[in-house]
């Protein structure tokens, strides 16, 4: 099928690639900077906790069998950079607590901070601006892509961040290489063709967690490539035929792209979580904490728990649930809510193997129905929820949460995410491990080199 390869015809393609090639430090807004660091400190603390889990430990010793010199952030042992982003993004996405784009449904920290530095262990001398200047290119263009793609990319099955996150980990990768226009344009075209990971996993498979990783290590291979003269598709978000944006979704939003690009940072829109689960879950239990803390209500005096939503959220964890794996747990909305009935938090220790088949757990878990609701598709708030708890006295307490803890809308404080870090690292490194890290982070723009702060990931006896 023959087409032009016109600039006109290249317009969004075009523009991320100027974006992203010519983005400086100097232009970054004081809060775009000061969520960059936000997103590492929660992204190191992600990552180092699933260095412990056991999809962790097999990517992480895989990439270790490859030669290199970055480092795997808390299992020790380096790798090469593509290895390395790989290992490394699948942990920060080992858990379902890494930061969260909404509008785009995807996880930007995953396939950005790991890239930025296993790419500067690489290269060797980066200093903090321009690391800090790689990652906030990689975020926008991740949280960008998500929301071209929209929802229809994820009804048709893909996950969004297997998808969208290999052109922000290109655009990271080629960022911090210093890459030409043309370069970075190749760079996209190529990650553009590798987006991978479909939604059924979301029922147990560990192949889930690697959906981060494999993009992030897809970013790191097209930018190396594109380094080399390697081209890609110049009009990937572009073309009318067999372009990526047509290609994943049947409703694609294109100025999304482009819109306000340098002007508007999408990462302002990313939030964090504090439940460790599927980010549609959040609202729902948000909800419930509200009318616990109203009264504080036992499992044996629930007689049925009803949740409204919308259908993207239903579809997403509204499923009935079924002990499998501790992955299907975490993205099942019904289980969540009976764990945070029974255990009064959804975190690391509500998911082991035992937890999630416990009887008393199922038992109640059963008492939990899902509705799909029309007054909450968007334009409403996104990932709206209302719950009804219904106890065996016949009384009935309802809260409705809009935005969820740890959202854009509601943000948490820095100590609110320093707080998390610790309670997921401090389960790898020491607490004076955790300071020198916390420290690293604040002050990172002023960092020559930020290798420094990669040998802070890994165990003393490990260090690089």
């Amino acid at each position: 099928m023959a087409r032009s390869e016109s600039a006109s015809q290249r317009r969004h393609s075009d523009a991320l690639a100027e974006f992203v090639s010519g983005l400086r430090f100097e232009q970054l807004p004081e809060s775009v900077v000061a969520r960059l660091k936000w997103s590492i400190l929660d992204t190191l603390g992600c990552g180092i906790y699933g260095s412990v889990t056991p999809w962790g430990r097999i990517v992480s010793d895989y990439a270790r069998r490859v030669g290199g010199r970055c480092a795997l952030w808390g299992a020790g042992g380096t790798s090469d950079a593509a290895n390395a982003a790989l290992a490394n993004g699948t942990m920060v996405h080992s858990f379902e607590l890494d930061d969260l784009h909404p509008g785009g449904r995807n996880h930007p920290g995953g396939v950005t901070v790991p890239v930025a530095l296993a790419m500067a262990a690489e290269e060797g001398g980066v200093n903090g601006r321009d690391f800090l200047t790689a990652l906030a290119a990689g975020y926008e263009v991740t949280c960008r892509v998500g929301l071209c793609q929209g929802k229809s990319a994820f009804f048709r099955g893909w996950h969004p961040t297997g998808t969208s996150g290999a052109f922000g980990a290109g655009a990271t990768a080629a960022r911090l290489l210093g890459l030409s226009f043309e370069a970075t344009r190749n760079c996209m075209g190529v990650a553009g063709t590798m987006p991978a990971g479909l939604m059924a996993a979301q029922y147990g498979a560990m192949a889930k967690r690697l959906f981060v990783g494999h993009a992030a290590m897809a970013g790191v291979i097209a930018a190396r490539l594109a380094a080399e003269g390697f081209t890609g598709i110049p009009d990937i978000f572009d073309a009318e035929f067999g372009g990526y944006p047509r290609a994943v979704s049947d409703e694609a939003e294109l100025e999304a792209l482009s819109s306000d690009l340098g002007s508007r940072y999408e990462i302002l829109e990313v939030g964090y979580k504090f439940h460790s689960c599927v980010g549609s879950n959040h609202t729902a239990l948000d909800a419930l904490r509200e009318i616990l803390r109203a009264r504080p209500t036992s499992p044996t005096e629930v007689s049925s728990v009803v949740v409204r939503t919308s259908e993207y959220q239903k579809l997403h964890s509204g499923w009935a649930y079924t002990p499998s794996t501790v992955m299907a747990a975490q993205m099942s909305m019904q289980y969540c809510i009976a764990a945070l009935i029974a255990e009064g938090e959804v975190f690391i220790d509500q998911f082991t193997e035992d937890k999630i088949a416990r009887p008393d757990l199922l038992a109640l878990a059963a008492k939990i129905r899902v509705e799909a609701a029309p007054e909450f598709e968007l334009p409403a708030p996104y990932r709206t929820a209302e719950v009804e708890l219904i106890r065996s006295d016949g009384s009935r307490s309802r809260a409705r949460v809009d935005f969820a803890r740890g959202s854009a809308r509601n943000l948490p404080s820095w100590e609110d995410l320093e707080d998390k870090f610790r309670r997921l690292a401090g389960r790898v490194l020491p607490a004076t491990q955790l300071d020198e890290i916390v420290g690293a982070v604040r002050e990172l723009e002023a960092t020559e080199d930020v290798s420094a702060l990669a040998r802070l990931l890994v165990p003393r006896n490990n260090a690089l």
